[in-house]
């Protein structure tokens, strides 16, 4: 419905332009008109060129005539380019609120484009590390069951176990919900949720992270979002793929723009040979395209064994 609702404003867009350079071309058409009057009863007005297409000796009654006539098309000519900027005005201040509810339109497809990629992220992540651990706790417990009168010891053991198992369980499923909406996020802002996300990937102190967080803020709640899930999916580029020690992080707020950037110093990746063997960084991709949709900037430096530097800016007014 989303989608057909901006095609069809789309359309209506186009239209306007149409029009309104019609319109242009109408009003152009005019000034040249005017321009060529003007110079008429400049020419009229004086005597001697007058003479030369009238040859008479008191041409005077005639060449007032001419005048009037040529400043009568000239006041014509004006008072239809003062209906047609007017016309121009309306069409202008529509196609602005047009462009807006488009922009917003476009923001929405996009937010339901990456919603529909999170719920798909996160369905393959719960059957295939949350599901699949509670299928091999079933199991444990059946083999629980058989053991109780044969084995107490054993049993007590594999039950230890299930324990065990069931907390780690928990643990991927707090993750899952807190990727969905962090709660630090919705109470205490950008900044918590940022902090938390990075003490969540350094759980188990594998990275030395240095971090220069500012307390951001913007009134438009959607582009912090934005931010929060393009620093997440940076994030997790760097715990799946990078084999990094070290985590340079910065979030500053400089005038209007919120500025990042990551650093790591992994094992880093070359581009254009990863495009050559057909590997593509899906969650590089999805950050191009948040950013741009955001209207900002970033710059992804990165080499084979030389780590990877992500920069991004983006405007916080709208």
């Amino acid at each position: 419905m989303i989608q057909d609702n901006y095609r069809i404003l789309t359309e209506m867009l186009s239209s306007f332009h149409q029009e309104l350079s019609d319109i242009n071309a109408r009003i152009h058409e005019n000034d040249l008109f005017i321009k060529e009057e003007v110079a008429c009863v400049k020419a009229l007005e004086n005597t001697d060129d007058f003479q030369v297409f009238y040859p008479r000796k008191d041409n005077t009654p005639l060449q007032k005539d001419e005048i009037e006539k040529s400043n009568s098309r000239k006041a014509d000519y004006e008072e239809l380019n003062g209906k047609l900027n007017k016309t121009k005005a309306i069409l202008e201040e529509r196609i602005k609120k047009l462009e807006k509810i488009l922009k917003y339109e476009s923001y929405n497809i996009t937010a339901i484009n990456f919603q529909e990629d999170d719920r798909q992220r996160i369905a393959r992540d719960l059957h295939d590390a949350s599901l699949q651990n509670l299928v091999h706790l079933v199991h444990k417990l059946e083999l629980c069951h058989l053991y109780i009168d044969q084995d107490p010891l054993k049993a007590k053991l594999e039950l230890s176990l299930v324990s065990k198992g069931l907390k780690e369980v928990l643990n991927e499923i707090r993750n899952t919900i807190f990727d969905l909406r962090p709660m630090s996020f919705d109470d205490l802002g950008l900044k918590a949720g940022l902090e938390r996300l990075l003490e969540r990937i350094n759980e188990n102190k594998k990275y030395e992270i240095i971090s220069d967080i500012d307390d951001v803020s913007c009134e438009n709640n959607f582009i912090l979002v934005y931010i929060y899930r393009t620093v997440q999916e940076g994030l997790n580029n760097i715990l799946k793929h990078a084999e990094a020690e070290k985590i340079i992080f910065r979030c500053k707020m400089i005038d209007d723009l919120c500025v990042i950037d990551m650093e790591d110093d992994g094992k880093g990746f070359c581009e254009e040979l990863e495009e050559e063997r057909g590997d593509k960084h899906f969650g590089l991709s999805s950050m191009r395209e948040r950013i741009e949709l955001l209207n900002g900037i970033i710059e992804i430096s990165s080499s084979e064994g030389n780590g990877t530097k992500i920069h991004i800016e983006i405007p916080l007014a709208e």
